[in-house]
């Protein structure tokens, strides 16, 4: 696992409830998120999270921004733009099929930006026994905690826990 997480802050509650109904009987089987934004994320694009070296994931959710609620493992990046037209088939395939709320993959029509491009692959997904404060995430850019007094969903960071653990 990598030292250094990945922090998004306000998911549907709904999309991830829809993942842990699979992932609660396949806990290895890969499914999709696709964040809000208009860039791709960079560190992700430049080094993909893998099967054999994933990411740990943080959540909050839409309705409880403060508090991070879930944990996954990325083990996938795509930048939906770049997708061949056969990945693309197969890809809304299985987001149908395994993720019918998601309505396949998507772009200009649910953002501001007029995009969204990142296709995350994640497993384990795991609601948290104990919920935490998103303080306790530290943004690798500057050292400084994940503000808790959000007001929107959106955005992402990289992170550490103040701990030390990812």
């Amino acid at each position: 696992m990598r030292s250094e997480a990945l922090f998004i802050n306000g998911v549907f509650e709904g999309v991830l409830e829809e993942i842990l109904q699979v992932q609660a009987q396949l806990p290895d089987q890969i499914m999709f998120l696709q964040p809000f934004a208009g860039s791709p994320m960079v560190e992700l694009r430049d080094d993909p999270p893998t099967v054999e070296a994933p990411m740990t994931l943080f959540l909050s959710v839409t309705s409880d921004l403060p508090t991070v609620r879930y944990a996954a493992e990325i083990v996938g990046w795509d930048d939906k733009r770049e997708l061949s037209p056969q990945k693309r088939n197969v890809l809304n395939r299985l987001l149908y099929c395994l993720q019918p709320g998601e309505g396949g993959l998507y772009d200009a029509a649910r953002t501001d930006e007029g995009k969204s491009v990142n296709l995350l692959y994640i497993r384990r997904l795991r609601k948290l026994q104990t919920p935490f404060g998103v303080e306790r995430l530290i943004k690798t850019s500057d050292g400084k905690p994940v503000s808790p007094n959000r007001s929107t969903s959106g955005g992402w960071s990289y992170v550490r826990l103040a701990d030390g653990a990812a």
